[in-house]
This record gives structure tokens, C-alpha cells and sequence, in this order.
């Protein structure tokens, strides 16, 4: 238990933790709340995701994590794409991807 605890605490940890927050949790926040759809894809998915994909780059690059880190936020988001939300939001799948990449390599 206390490898768990203190791996939560990790970059590692905090990139997992926040990927599921972002992506399971906050849209079913933000349809509680009654927020629209334009609302849910302007703020959450472009703004906050898209500045969460740069900080999990940055984090990469700091703590020297492996690439596949880079793929948590887009595997996670089309699994809830698949369950819940339209098929056009596939395309945000890349576009994490590609932002986090473009963090992670910038020096």
C-alpha cells in the first residue's frame, strides 16, 4: 500500500490520475452542471484537455518518462468517445497525441 501511495504522488501517478479525472469524470461533471455540448467541446476538450496534453509533455521531459505515457489521455478519451460521446470527437485522439509529443520534445 505504501508503493501505491507514494506512486500517486509520482509525475507517473499524477499523469494517470488526472487522465482519468479528465476523461471519465469531468464530462459527466460538466453534463451535471448543464453545461451544453458546444461547452463540454469548447472548454473541456479543447481548452482544458489540450492544456492538460502540453503539461503531461512537460512532465514526460522533467521525470525522463517513458513515450508511452504520451498515449494515456488518448487511449482513455476514445474509450469514453466509444461509450458516450459522437464519433467526431475521435479526431481529438491525435491532437492530444501530437500536443504532448511536441511538449515532450521541446527543449
Amino acid at each position: 500500500m505504501q508503493k501505491l501511495r507514494t506512486w500517486s504522488k509520482s509525475n507517473a501517478g499524477i499523469i494517470v490520475y488526472v487522465n482519468i479525472i479528465l476523461t471519465f469524470i469531468m464530462p459527466w461533471l460538466f453534463k451535471l452542471i448543464g453545461a451544453s455540448v458546444a461547452m463540454r467541446v469548447g472548454l473541456l476538450f479543447f481548452v482544458i484537455d489540450g492544456l492538460w496534453s502540453l503539461w503531461i509533455g512537460h512532465l514526460m521531459r522533467k521525470a525522463h518518462l517513458p513515450w508511452w505515457y504520451s498515449l494515456l489521455l488518448p487511449l482513455l478519451f476514445g474509450i469514453m468517445v466509444f461509450l458516450r460521446f459522437a464519433k467526431y470527437n475521435y479526431w481529438f485522439l491525435p491532437i492530444y497525441w501530437l500536443l504532448t509529443m511536441l511538449s515532450w520534445i521541446k527543449k
